[in-house]
């Protein structure tokens, strides 16, 4: 257990219900830094909105939660992308969203060279393969710092390299955060990147299991 100093997040008691039907139930957790910490549970087990309540999204809330960070949300690919904009507009609009005002111009152009998107950039999103959507997604999540994360559902989404590349993310600036949330059905980049695995069914907390790493 890490010592109490390093607590960055704690839950206690809290529940949520989203139109009068009961969401999370009684969730009591500690989150401390260097907490690399896996959400698994079927659909509907409450993973997501577990995700937007630590990164502050729902306030609706009943008992405690003290998150002493800023969580970088990483949401369902798409989330923070319009299909009417072009690949730029839509890479400002995802660093707008996370409050980034500028970036390096030299850098983004290397990424999407690399991600083979330089040929695309008069297209709307809506014209790219659901593929491409998440490349343009990927490269300016790869151009971002951040010290502590959440991340939904991004796995299994998008072709081998595209997944090559969200493990990049993973190697090179997850793992090396403060510490990590992921909400995922994938065991195998769970049991990977994880060093706790919290196991959550109709809404509640059935499992804290500690991995030995």
């Amino acid at each position: 257990m890490q010592p109490k100093s390093n607590k960055v997040a704690s839950l206690l008691q809290l529940s949520l219900s989203l139109k009068n039907h009961p969401v999370l139930q009684d969730i009591t957790l500690d989150i401390y830094e260097g907490d690399k910490i896996g959400l698994v549970g079927p659909n509907g087990s409450g993973k997501t909105t577990l995700l937007r309540v630590l990164a502050g999204i729902y306030k609706d809330f009943s008992g405690l939660l003290d998150v002493k960070i800023n969580y970088f949300f990483l949401s369902s690919p798409g989330s923070v992308t319009s299909p009417h904009l072009k690949i730029i507009d839509n890479i400002k609009r995802i660093f707008y969203f996370y409050n980034i005002s500028s970036f390096d111009e030299k850098q983004l152009f290397h990424y999407l060279e690399e991600f083979q998107l330089t040929q695309y950039l008069t297209y709307d999103l809506s014209e790219l393969s659901q593929g491409f959507q998440l490349r343009v997604q990927i490269v300016a999540y790869l151009m971002m710092q951040f010290d502590h994360a959440l991340i939904d559902e991004f796995f299994g989404f998008g072709d081998r390299f595209v997944m090559e590349k969200f493990e990049e993310i993973l190697n090179t600036k997850l793992i090396q955060a403060n510490s990590l949330v992921i909400a995922s059905h994938n065991q195998q980049l769970i049991n990977k990147f994880c060093n706790r695995i919290i196991h959550l069914d109709k809404g509640k907390i059935i499992k804290d299991e500690q991995l030995n790493k």
